[in-house]
C-alpha cells in the first residue's frame, strides 16, 4: 500500500523539478500573433508612403514660412528709409517707416532662422523614414522574428533550459530593436501628422495669411509714398509748383488717408508680432518637441515589450 504513495511522491517531485517553458499559455499565443502581424507589416510601405506625403506637405509649409520671412525682412529693410509726411510738401510731421517697423525687424530675422531649422528637421525626418522603409531591414526583422518563434514553439524549446532562456532573451531584444528601427520613425510621423491636423494646420495657415497681408500693406504704403515723392521731384519748376499746389489743396484728405493707412499698418504690425510668436510655438512643437515625445513613447513601449516578454 505504500508503493503508490511513494510513486505519487516521486511524480510530484519530478513535476516540481521539470523546467518551465519560455512563455506559457496566452502570452505565447499573443506574442506569436503580434510577431506575425509585424512581419507582414514590415514588407508593406503604405503607411510609410502616407507619412512621407504628409511630412512633405508640412516641409513645404515650413519652407514657405521661411521664404515669407525673408521676403518680409526685405520689405522692412527697404521700407525703413522711406519717409512718410503727415502733411504734404514737408509741412507737418515727417517720420520714417523704420520707426513703425522696429518691433518687427529683429523678430522677423529670428523667425526666418527658426523656420529654416524646422525645414531641416522635417527633411531629416523624411530621410530617416526613407532609410528604414527598405527590404533589408524588413528581412532582418523577419529572420529574427522567425528565430524567436522557433524558440517559442519548437517542441524541445518548451523545456526551457537556462541556455534556451538566454537565447530567447537575446533574440527578444534583437527583435524589439529591429521593430523599433522599422516602425518608430513612421509612427512618429503619423502621430505628428494627426496632431497637426487636429490642432495646428488651420492656425498655421491663418497666421501665414496674416503675415502675407501685413507684408503687402507695408509694401503698398512704401510704394505710394515713393510715387508721391517722385511726382513732386520730377518735371520742371512749373510742374513741381503745380504739383505742390495741388497737394496743398488736397492736404486735409491726404492727411486723413495717410493717417488711416499708418494706423492700419501699425495694427497689422502688432498682429504680425502675435502671428510670428504663434508660428514659432507651432514650429517648435511640430518639429522638435512632438517628435522627441513620440520617440520617447515608442521607446517606453519597447521597454514594456522586453519586460513583458521576459521569461519567468
Amino acid at each position: 500500500m505504500s508503493e503508490p504513495d511513494d510513486a505519487g511522491t516521486a511524480g510530484a517531485g519530478d513535476s516540481r523539478k521539470q523546467p518551465q517553458s519560455i512563455l506559457q499559455g496566452g502570452r505565447r499565443w499573443l506574442l506569436s500573433a503580434a510577431l506575425l502581424i509585424l512581419m507582414a507589416l514590415s514588407w508593406t510601405t503604405t503607411a510609410d508612403e502616407f507619412a512621407h506625403t504628409q511630412t512633405v506637405a508640412t516641409f513645404k509649409k515650413a519652407l514657405a514660412a521661411a521664404a515669407l520671412a525673408r521676403t518680409f525682412n526685405g520689405v522692412i529693410s527697404v521700407a525703413q528709409g522711406t519717409e512718410v509726411a503727415i502733411q504734404p510738401v514737408g509741412v507737418g510731421v515727417t517720420l520714417t517707416l523704420g520707426e513703425i517697423l522696429d518691433p518687427l525687424n529683429d523678430l522677423v530675422e529670428r523667425f526666418s532662422l527658426l523656420a529654416l531649422a524646422a525645414s531641416i528637421s522635417l527633411g531629416m525626418q523624411m530621410t530617416l523614414g526613407d532609410m528604414v522603409a527598405n527590404t533589408w531591414l524588413a528581412a532582418a526583422l523577419n529572420a529574427a522574428a522567425l528565430g524567436l518563434l522557433a524558440l517559442l514553439w519548437w517542441p524541445r524549446a518548451q523545456a526551457a533550459s537556462p541556455l534556451r532562456q538566454s537565447a530567447a532573451a537575446v533574440t527578444t531584444r534583437i527583435v524589439g530593436a529591429l521593430i523599433f528601427l522599422r516602425f518608430a520613425v513612421v509612427t512618429v510621423l503619423l502621430i505628428c501628422h494627426g496632431l497637426n491636423e487636429a490642432f495646428f494646420n488651420n492656425e498655421q495657415d491663418a497666421a501665414m495669411a496674416e503675415l502675407t497681408a501685413a507684408s503687402e500693406a507695408i509694401e503698398t504704403l512704401q510704394s505710394e509714398q515713393q510715387q508721391q515723392q517722385a511726382e513732386v521731384v520730377e518735371g520742371d519748376f512749373f510742374d513741381r509748383t503745380g504739383a505742390q499746389l495741388k497737394n496743398l489743396l488736397d492736404s486735409s484728405s491726404q492727411s486723413l488717408d495717410l493717417q488711416a493707412q499708418l494706423a492700419q499698418v501699425e495694427e497689422k504690425i502688432e498682429s504680425s508680432v502675435e502671428d510670428m510668436i504663434r508660428l514659432t510655438a507651432i514650429f517648435i512643437l511640430q518639429t522638435m518637441l512632438l517628435p522627441l515625445l513620440s520617440v520617447w513613447l515608442v521607446w517606453k513601449l519597447l521597454q514594456a515589450f522586453w519586460s513583458w516578454n521576459r521569461p519567468p
